[in-house]
Formats: C-alpha cells, sequence, structure tokens
C-alpha cells in the first residue's frame, strides 16, 4: 500500500493540495518557467492518482494486509466483489478527488469559454485550481482516515464488514458534480466585474446545479441526516457528513451568491452599495445568532436555555468574525467583483462551515442558520432595486425569510434543515424570476 510504505506520501499531497490554495496568484508567476508550472500543476492529481492505482492493485491482487481486503472481501472474493469494494469504497473517494483536480486542470477547455480570451481562461483555471485545493485539503481531513492507509497487522479470520451497494458510487459521483460546478460558479463570479467573458459558464453551472442539486437533496433527506440522533454525532458517516456541507455549499453559491454578484453589478452608487452591505450585515448577523442557538437548544449535548443561547451566539460570533475579516482582502489586490467586499463576506461564510466542523462538532449547528441567512441578500437586493414606489417583491420575499424564520427557530434541527433550504430556493427563485422579467421588460433601462 503506497501510502503505507512510503509515509511522506499523505504529508506532501497535503502540501501539494495547500500549494493550489495559491493558484489565483502563483500559476501566472510561473509563466516563464515551464517545468516547474507543469510539475506545480500535475502534483495533487498525479499523487491521488497514484493512490488509486495502488489501491487497485491492492484488491485486484487480494493482498491480505490491505484493510479493505482483510475487513470486507477476505481471500476468496471474486473480480466483481473486489472491482465493486475499488468503486464503492476508498477507490472512489480517491476517484472523486482526482476528477476534481482534473476538472480544474482542463477548465480552460469547457465548451462555455470556447470564446473567451485567453486572459480568461487563464483566470477561470487559477481559480478552479485554488477551489480545487481548497476543497482537496478539506477532504484529506473529513474523508481521509488513518487507518484507511495503515497495512493490517492482525487481520480478522472472517470479514466483519459487507460490501457497499453500487448506488454509492452513483452518490459520490453526484456530490463531486456539485462541487465542480460550485467551483464554475465561484470562479465566473469573481471574473463578471472585469470580463463578461464568464456569463455563458455562469448560467451554465448554475443551470446544471438546480439540476444535480434537487437530486443529491432528495438523497440527502432518505439518509441519518433527517434522524434526531445524527446531529450529536455528526461525524459517524464521514461520507454523508461531507455530502452534507457539499450540498449546502453549493446552494449557497448557487442562490444567495449568484444572484447577489449579479444583482451587486446593477448598483453603481458607493454610499448605496454601503448601505446594502450594512442591513446585510445586521440581519444575517440576527438570523445566525438566533437559529444557531435554537439548533443549539434542540441538540441534548449542548444544554438548553442561556447555555444553548452561548453555544449559538459564539459559533455565529466565529462566522460572522471570519466573513468580516475577508472584507478587507479587496485592499490587497483581490477586487475584481462588482461589490469586492460582499463577495468575499459570502465566500468566507460559505468557507467557514467546513472549517466549523472540523474545529468541534458546533460547527454543525450553524448549517440551517447559515442556508436561511442565504435569502438575507436577495431580500435586501430587492428593497434597494425596486426603489419606494414597488415594494411588493421586497414584501413578499422578507414574508418568505419570516416565515422560514418561523419554522426554523420551532423546528428539530433535521426539520430546520429542510425549511432553511426551502426558503433559500423559494427566496432565490422569486428573485431571479423577478430581476429576469424587468430585465426583458426594459432591457435598455438600469434598473434603479
Amino acid at each position: 500500500m503506497l501510502a503505507a510504505s512510503a509515509s511522506w506520501y499523505l504529508p506532501a499531497l497535503f502540501l501539494a493540495c495547500l500549494s493550489w490554495t495559491g493558484a489565483f496568484s502563483l500559476l501566472g508567476s510561473l509563466e516563464q518557467r515551464p517545468l516547474v508550472r507543469r510539475l506545480y500543476v500535475w502534483a495533487p492529481p498525479m499523487m491521488v492518482l497514484g493512490l488509486l492505482f495502488s489501491r487497485a492493485i491492492d484488491l485486484i491482487g487480494l493482498d491480505a494486509n490491505h484493510p479493505e481486503v482483510a475487513l470486507i472481501l477476505g481471500q476468496g472474493a471474486s473480480m466483481e466483489a473486489r472491482l465493486q469494494v475499488l468503486f464503492t469504497g476508498q477507490g472512489a473517494v480517491e476517484g472523486a478527488l482526482f476528477s476534481l483536480f482534473v476538472f480544474a486542470v482542463f477548465s480552460p477547455k469547457l465548451p462555455s469559454l470556447r470564446a473567451a480570451s485567453v486572459a480568461t481562461k487563464e483566470a477561470i483555471q487559477s481559480r478552479m485550481m485554488t477551489h480545487a485545493g481548497w476543497w482537496g485539503l478539506l477532504t484529506l481531513m473529513v474523508v481521509f482516515a488513518p487507518a484507511d492507509y495503515e497495512l493490517m497487522t492482525s487481520a480478522p479470520t472472517a470479514p466483519t464488514l459487507t460490501v457497499a451497494p453500487w448506488g454509492v458510487l452513483v452518490s459520490i459521483v453526484l456530490f463531486t458534480l456539485l462541487l465542480m460546478m460550485a467551483g464554475e460558479i465561484m470562479s465566473a463570479t469573481a471574473r463578471m466585474a472585469s470580463s463578461g467573458e464568464t456569463r455563458l459558464l455562469f448560467h451554465r453551472a448554475l443551470m446544471k446545479t438546480a439540476a444535480v442539486g434537487t437530486v443529491a437533496w432528495w438523497l440527502l433527506m432518505q439518509t441519518d441526516v433527517m434522524a434526531p440522533g445524527w446531529w450529536a454525532r455528526p461525524m459517524t458517516d464521514a461520507r454523508l457528513a461531507m455530502g452534507l456541507l457539499i450540498a449546502t455549499y453549493a446552494t449557497l453559491m448557487a442562490t444567495s451568491h449568484a444572484f447577489s454578484t449579479v444583482a451587486e453589478g446593477l448598483h453603481s452608487a458607493a454610499s448605496r452599495q454601503a448601505n446594502l452591505l450594512t442591513w446585510n450585515l445586521a440581519i444575517t448577523s440576527v438570523v445566525l445568532v438566533s437559529i444557531t442557538s435554537t439548533t443549539a437548544n434542540a441538540v441534548d449535548v449542548f444544554g438548553s436555555g442561556v447555555d444553548a443561547a452561548l453555544t449559538g451566539w459564539r459559533w455565529a460570533a466565529l462566522a460572522l468574525t471570519a466573513g468580516v475579516m475577508a472584507m478587507a482582502l479587496p485592499m490587497v489586490g483581490l477586487d475584481a467583483a462588482h461589490h469586492p467586499e460582499a463577495w468575499w463576506f459570502r465566500m468566507a461564510m460559505m468557507l467557514f462551515l467546513p472549517v466549523g466542523v472540523l474545529m468541534a462538532h458546533g460547527g454543525w449547528l450553524l448549517l440551517p442558520a447559515m442556508l436561511l441567512a442565504g435569502g438575507v441578500f436577495p431580500v435586501v437586493h430587492l428593497f434597494v432595486m425596486t426603489g419606494s414606489s414597488r415594494r411588493t417583491p421586497g414584501v413578499f420575499t422578507t414574508i418568505l425569510l419570516l416565515v422560514g424564520w418561523l419554522f426554523c427557530a420551532t423546528s428539530s434541527p433535521e426539520q430546520a434543515l429542510f425549511w432553511a433550504v426551502a426558503s433559500v430556493v423559494s427566496i432565490n427563485v422569486f428573485a431571479g424570476a423577478w430581476y429576469r422579467r424587468e430585465r426583458q421588460r426594459s432591457p435598455s433601462e438600469s434598473v434603479a
């Protein structure tokens, strides 16, 4: 087993993924060093492919010391069973990570960028690599358990685990696609202010995310995520936990972040943008603190009453602090979006979710609150965009947000998650439909 025989391999892979998180800056600086650039670009996918090949050799050869052979297959397994373990076990996770990395490397060749300039294609590639590097780090920390990469010195006399069904592979493919399309949306929105060449990529990614995301959430609703006891022990099934994180992240990316980035391009006055961000920060803070506290109150391990309120406040404060600190990034030149402070605030909040759950189980309390808070930006945008003469769209979305808040605040965590998803999707669908109708009605006029 490669990772077991070479103890440096997984740490080196971690560092390679970490280097990719700076691809938005490093990739362009390596243009004059083609060999170094190729090594930099291909190191993470090739290293993951090495893990996958090593696993395939061990499984097909029935290496008795390999964990999956000892615990799942045994020595008399058929070739069909070996392939099924390879494609549904840890090999499926490695294959998903490899696919994510390769997709980032070849992103300039996407059909949506066929007519784009070289500069735009390079910008998309660097941002897709940054996105893949970040999620590669998270994947290594969440679903690459040390036991999966250590040889067994005392194997059981008979397998103790059953072979996972082929449906597991379908689920992993779905959530990998979601992560890829979230990267497309992130990369496209980061480039929107400086170039309109990413709009086709953006729109296609939204449509694909809507289709795949619907199926992904339907699958999640059939799992233990909807069971009351899951929220007290969310990391019992690391893959399920990772799937929920990806679905939440992709949903926020395709709803609140996508709509807000487009809407911010319609506001030219700096004072209006400042007021918009102030209202968003204030209302988001209220939603995060209140819903996180009620979610903590419903999970026994976090106490009740004042204890739960303090737990909710601490996690909401950590998320808000991460978002506010990220608003300073435009000062160092990272300001390609229409409203860079708001863009970075949303990105930091979304990326804090996986970081929070790695810090402690209390980070999971943020999921319903963060999803519901995703409806705040569209509500505030509609009030600003419609002006004082037409308040109906803003009032309607405000009612949707308040109803969602009421249901989330009075429901169990699993029910709150459902209502939060329903609320953020409903608000953004309505806001997007209104925006589209207004633009078609007056294509030559700017929305106030």
